[in-house]
């Protein structure tokens, strides 16, 4: 080291220590300082001394406290950062358990507890995680169905299906992982089919029709809604009434779901009729097929049968509303006269009037039931809407041409007069001791197949009651000569059609004495209160203009019969 280095190094020692020396003299000055003058405010200012306590220091005096000056701010302590909360799905209603993870064949969650979710492949599931959170698709039903990205997961955790076809399901799992803490979840979700009406999106029935509506889930779970009241309504079952004509709107709801619901169009119309009341000459063969589609129409509620044929081989239709087995039955025949045929239309009206409204008569169908004979005599009725040539059988047809008289024609193909050839008070008239057109009662008593068959049902069915329909004159006869329980029975029948129709309730005369006819021998040999109700102001046949009165003044009448006797 060379002299000058040495020389150097001494001065900067010489120079630290006057610097130290320096700051302790100054500490020490300051400390007496202090002192003195704390000493110098404990003395007065006159000069005493104040005396010291007990601990050998000075009372203070009493002076004027200080001014507030601003304090130091404490230094704020460091704090602990909490733990975060337990890292769980908060949605409501999930369950979280092991297992339950049916439809998933990809990745199943083993051995660990899963949240599960049920919705609808219509409605997106929002996940709410008690920590930020990253979510992806985790499994699924099948690797494919992972793969296609059929379920799909927001950043923000909602998740969603693409599979939206009628039936179709999805199964999926989501990880959920905490942001915080890296924690794992996982939440299991069934997404169910989407709604729909297995009767289709558009419907139409008749006013005062009613249909069921059918889904893929069941009632209960369901909420509907029309847009049209007046037009139609649904109940809470999905049955549908038709009220006026028009087009309305029904929608129907999953209760639990946003969006899965659907809208079913309603068009209500007017139901057409079968039996026209147009038809001017209403004969056996239109009669027949409107038979057969009312029948068509209502198979549940009626039954079609024939009776027996005639002499001409056509059928004497019957017709029964209600079951076979029911422990009340009621009879109506009509046309037993072949020029009254327009009672046939207007029986027939008012048979498929009555099936129209059976849905509100259910209950009395299940114990009465009706046998309806709108024609008792076809081959009758044939000859006098079309004359002789309407007899298919050659040897009849000669016969019928040889008595003449077609337009006014009363009796069957073989010139007998069905109503005078019953087993009741029969007799041989003197003046017509030979087949004609009218009164001729027959050889003997039920010689006739039309007769038979007649009277093998009233035997087999045993009706309680009867009522024939005849033409012309508007009045009721229903006086017949009977023992007073059974002659009570038919006034009161006849009161109550009478209230009805307002036809003339006739007294005792030749019509209710016992001479062979259909409702003598059902009052007098059956015991069976039978009443003949005789339509129309003119005479026979009747002019379809006697249609509209005969049947508004009856109406009422017939359905009376039918739901209530």
């Amino acid at each position: 080291m060379s002299l000058n280095q040495k020389h150097f190094r001494n001065k900067k020692r010489h120079f630290l220590c006057i610097i130290f020396f320096a700051v302790m003299a100054g500490c020490i000055f300051g400390v007496g300082h202090s002192e003195a003058a704390r000493k110098q405010e404990l003395t007065p200012s006159d000069g005493t001394s104040v005396p010291p306590t007990e601990t050998g220091m000075p009372l203070p005096t009493q002076t004027a406290m200080p001014s507030q000056t601003a304090m130091p701010s404490e230094t704020a302590m460091p704090t602990n950062t909490p733990a975060p909360a337990e890292y769980k799905l908060l949605n409501k209603g999930v369950r979280y358990k092991k297992g339950g993870q049916a439809g998933i064949h990809y990745k199943k969650v083993k051995g660990k507890k899963v949240y599960q979710i049920k919705s609808y492949t219509t409605d997106s599931v929002a996940l709410n995680m008690s920590h930020p959170s990253t979510f992806r698709i985790y499994g699924g039903g099948s690797k494919k169905e992972v793969k296609k990205k059929y379920a799909a997961v927001s950043a923000k955790g909602i998740v969603r299906s693409r599979r939206r076809g009628k039936g179709q399901k999805l199964y999926t799992i989501v990880e959920a992982v905490s942001k915080l803490t890296g924690e794992k979840r996982y939440i299991y979700i069934y997404f169910r089919e989407r709604l729909y009406s297995k009767v289709g999106k558009r419907i139409s029935l008749y006013e005062k029709h009613t249909t069921p509506l059918s889904f893929n889930y069941g009632k209960k779970r369901l909420a509907f809604s029309v847009s049209n009241a007046k037009i139609a309504a649904v109940n809470a079952k999905g049955k549908v009434t038709g009220k006026k004509r028009g087009v309305t709107y029904i929608t129907v709801s999953v209760k639990d779901s946003e969006k899965n619901r659907l809208r079913i169009r309603v068009v209500v119309t007017e139901e057409p009729w079968i039996v026209s009341i147009k038809n001017r000459k209403y004969d056996y063969e239109k009669m027949v097929m409107d038979l057969q589609k009312i029948h068509a129409k209502y198979p549940a509620k009626t039954y079609l049968y024939s009776l027996g044929k005639t002499a001409d081989k056509r059928d004497i239709w019957c017709i029964r509303i209600g079951k076979p087995g029911a422990a009340r039955k009621l009879m109506i025949n009509a046309a037993i006269h072949a020029r009254e045929w327009k009672n046939v239309q207007v029986l027939m009206r008012q048979t498929e009037d009555m099936l129209r409204d059976y849905r509100d008569y259910k209950e009395r169908f299940q114990k009465t039931c009706i046998y309806i004979i709108p024609m008792d005599n076809p081959d009758g009725v044939s000859i006098s809407q079309y004359g002789f040539d309407a007899i298919r059988n050659k040897k009849l047809r000669k016969q019928c041409k040889k008595i003449g008289n077609a337009k006014k024609w009363k009796a069957n193909a073989r010139g007998v007069d069905l109503n005078d050839n019953f087993p009741a008070g029969f007799q041989r008239k003197s003046q017509k001791k030979k087949p004609s057109y009218m009164a001729y009662p027959g050889k003997k008593a039920a010689s006739e197949k039309e007769t038979k068959h007649l009277m093998r049902l009233v035997n087999e069915i045993k009706p309680k009651a009867v009522l024939n329909l005849h033409s012309t004159g508007s009045v009721i006869y229903w006086d017949f000569d009977v023992d007073e329980e059974l002659h009570d029975k038919l006034y009161q029948f006849a009161s109550k059609v009478n209230s009805f129709n307002k036809y003339m309730m006739m007294p005792p005369n030749g019509s209710t004495r016992a001479t062979g006819g259909f409702a003598d021998w059902l009052n007098y040999e059956k015991g069976i209160p039978s009443i003949t109700i005789e339509t129309g102001t003119v005479e026979c046949p009747l002019p379809h203009s006697q249609f509209a009165a005969i049947y508004k003044r009856n109406n009422k009448m017939f359905r009376w019969f039918m739901t209530k006797y």
